[in-house]
């Protein structure tokens, strides 16, 4: 599996692979999301979880890695 995420495509900063369980459930997801507080993709990420946890995580880092770049807006 290619673990390596590309920078936030909105602000920039590190994106860090997330796994955990469901409530009440031992059904595991995974997520990428930016590590930036303030910036819309850190609670803002799809979860991937119709397979096992290596399958899961997979989906997450692809699908982070193929989004678009976005050009930070500065004010």
């Amino acid at each position: 599996m290619d673990a390596t995420l590309k920078p936030c495509p909105v602000c920039g900063s590190q994106a860090e692979l997330k796994e955990a369980h469901y409530l009440e459930s031992e059904r595991p997801y995974s997520y990428v999301h930016c590590t930036n507080e303030a910036c819309t993709l850190n609670h803002n990420a799809p979860h991937f979880s119709n397979s096992t946890e290596a399958k899961n995580d997979q989906d997450a880092i692809t699908a982070w890695n193929q989004r678009l770049e976005t050009p930070a807006l500065h004010h």
